[in-house]
């Protein structure tokens, strides 16, 4: 087995691997998405392990931000298990940065275990409905809605250069995705509370979230206008 990091001119190997273990249309499936996300050092790398055929049998991502490679994408085949090949694409995204992950799945959540991480219950995810809706259903509210924000569109940012990813910034210099297939505007940085509320109801936007720290400040001023926490939303919540 030999690990490594991935190339472009893995591409190939990458899409029969990725076709194999992830559903249909995966962003991965992309080659400009796989390279906006693992193309550049600076932001990301693709880790792989092949067999003796010179397929890839598994696979680790590391995204890079703020001194942490933060872990996603992570598969090995069954056959593979348990030989510390995780462990080794671990170590090689450890060789650049600290590791962290923001979420996993029961499997993840055992491997995590495993590798004795420390797990922290630390983000939370904050749901606001439009008022002027009458009807409050997952089918009203989740409905798509027309927007017209072409004026609004950034890309000055590699997160914002993402393929297919719709980002927006607002009059107050709050920064967004827009969803609007699924009625909605996912907030990725609040500079006021009112006046993103304002400019979002009136664009047409039928719900906004915005997930951030729990030690976060922003949450008292959110809580205060009537944000509330997924759980507590049954339409948008788990």
């Amino acid at each position: 087995m030999i690990t490594r990091e991935a190339t472009i001119e893995d591409w190939d190997k990458l899409f029969i691997f990725f076709t194999r273990v992830y559903r249909s249309n995966h962003p991965l499936q992309n080659k400009e998405f796989w390279n906006w996300q693992y193309g550049e050092k600076q932001y990301g790398r693709s880790l792989i392990c092949l067999n003796e055929n010179g397929s890839i049998v598994g696979h680790v991502g590391a995204n890079f931000g703020g001194g942490v490679a933060w872990i996603i994408n992570v598969y090995l085949d069954e056959e593979c298990r348990g030989k510390g090949i995780l462990g080794k694409l671990y170590e090689l995204a450890r060789n650049y940065y600290p590791l962290a992950a923001t979420a996993a799945n029961e499997a993840g959540l055992g491997l995590y275990k495993n590798m004795r991480w420390i797990r922290y219950y630390d983000l939370v995810r904050y749901v606001k409905i439009n008022p002027s809706l009458n009807e409050i259903s997952t089918e009203n509210v989740c409905k798509p809605t027309v927007v017209n924000v072409s004026n609004l569109i950034i890309k000055d940012t590699h997160y914002f250069q993402q393929p297919s990813l719709k980002g927006i910034i607002l009059e107050d210099g709050s920064r967004a995705v827009s969803q609007e297939n699924v009625g909605g505007l996912r907030v990725v940085d609040i500079t006021d509370v009112n006046q993103i509320e304002s400019q979002a109801w009136q664009i047409g936007y039928n719900w906004m979230d915005y997930i951030t720290s729990w030690n976060d400040l922003k949450t008292k001023d959110l809580e205060k206008k009537g944000w509330v926490l997924d759980y507590k939303c049954f339409v948008l919540g788990d």
